[in-house]
């Protein structure tokens, strides 16, 4: 299969501290590659780097074919949702989305009101963001990176905040890209959620990939309920000296 990004031995460090060492995955056109790992572990710098927002130390990365630094041609096939949505309050979700497509150079051809339809927002669209709730931001950012229809989706831990039928919509939703052919990168601290919407794992430990496979290889789809799962994460935490585990997340 086609990768949209992949990445070998890739290295990160800020000063002395090193964050990731040597790290390498795929993330395949047509199916969803999870990443788990404690908070510190790595996670954030890694998807960082596969948006082009920061570029490794050493080792190379790629991106829809592409080295760094990504060229906005590529980039524009590109949708994140990384960290705390972060949007103007003062503005309506509607014309919040306007904007992006705006910076972006696309005309609204209706994708707008499709994509407020599709994340539960259209009854909330001429509301300010500033008085949304957490989920309704999480929702609100899901439509932002889905507004160019990417071929590279990276998605950190999106159904934080949302209730059952949110986490249900977002479920969907990855299920509808997936469909499309678009590559998703996606963290969460739900192991049970990827467990269920992922193909293909990763556990970033300190630093260190300590596992990765599909689903299946690994065991995930057959584990006991989220005990099971939560024991089966503990078992691949990188334990020695190594790299890492200051507990911030980056």
């Amino acid at each position: 299969m086609t990768a949209v990004f992949s990445c070998r031995g890739v290295v990160k460090t800020y000063g002395k501290h090193t964050v990731l060492d040597g790290v390498s995955l795929d993330v395949e056109a047509g199916r969803v590659t999870g990443l788990l790992g404690l908070n510190g572990a790595g996670k954030t710098t890694l998807m960082r780097i596969a948006t082009g927002l920061i570029a490794p130390t050493a080792g190379r990365s790629r991106v829809l074919g592409h080295g760094l630094p990504i060229r906005p041609a590529v980039l524009a096939r590109v949708g994140a949702a990384l960290d705390a949505p972060a949007f103007y309050r003062w503005m309506t979700g509607q014309g919040m989305l306007r904007t992006l497509l705006d910076t972006a150079g696309l005309p609204d051809d209706g994708r707008i009101e499709h994509m407020l339809e599709r994340v539960g927002l259209t009854d909330a669209a001429r509301r300010r963001v500033g008085m949304y709730s957490q989920g309704m931001r999480q929702r609100l950012a899901l439509a932002a990176a889905l507004l160019k229809a990417p071929d590279f989706l990276v998605l950190d831990e999106p159904t934080n905040g949302l209730d059952p039928a949110g986490v249900r919509l977002v479920r969907g939703i990855i299920a509808e890209e997936v469909a499309r052919g678009a590559g998703i990168l996606i963290s969460s601290h739900q192991l049970d959620e990827i467990a269920r919407v992922c193909d293909n794992v990763v556990m970033i430990s300190r630093g260190v990939v300590s596992a990765s496979g599909t689903v299946d290889e690994l065991g995930l789809g057959a584990a006991d309920g989220p005990q099971g799962l939560e024991d089966w994460f503990f078992t691949q935490q990188h334990t020695g000296p190594g790299v890492g585990g200051t507990g911030r997340e980056r």
